[in-house]
């Protein structure tokens, strides 16, 4: 038996149902005993921070790439990538060069875009498309001093 198929058939007792059938306990009935509840929801908190492993950083690039999705996908992003994305957009950088600069997809590059609330007001309130145009066309600087 898988250990999710046990937590599913812990939880349903604790709730006062029968796992097999689906009938719910009579009143007198332990599993409606507040004890064997709390007992019940308190083994289920642990089994759940058990779990399996959590993967190292490492472990979960090579799946990525394994995956053949950018390495840093899924991955927590550092202040240091936001700085990245945060001068690389103003500067006129691409989503796609910042993007595989970081190692990322060109949709969280423009989630972390809109996040940082990096757009001119007039894209403020644009889809993803549109910020993918208008950094594809980096915004003139202005003159240069």
């Amino acid at each position: 038996m898988e250990l999710d198929e046990s937590r599913n058939i812990v939880k349903t007792l604790a709730q006062g149902v029968h796992p097999t059938t689906g009938e719910v306990f009579p009143s007198d009935s332990p599993y409606n005993d507040p004890e064997v509840i709390r007992a019940l929801f308190s083994i289920l908190d642990s089994v759940k921070q058990v779990g399996r492993p959590r993967k190292s950083l490492d472990e979960r690039r090579r799946d990525n790439v394994e995956l053949g999705r950018p390495v840093n996908s899924g991955l927590p992003w550092t202040e240091e990538d936001r700085e990245v994305v945060r001068s690389g957009f103003r500067d006129g950088a691409t989503i796609e060069k910042l993007a595989a600069s970081l190692g990322r997809s060109s949709g969280s590059i423009v989630a972390e875009v809109i996040r940082q609330d990096l757009l001119p007001p007039e894209l403020r309130s644009a889809r993803g498309d549109d910020v993918q145009g208008y950094a594809e066309t980096p915004p003139n600087p202005g003159p240069t001093r």
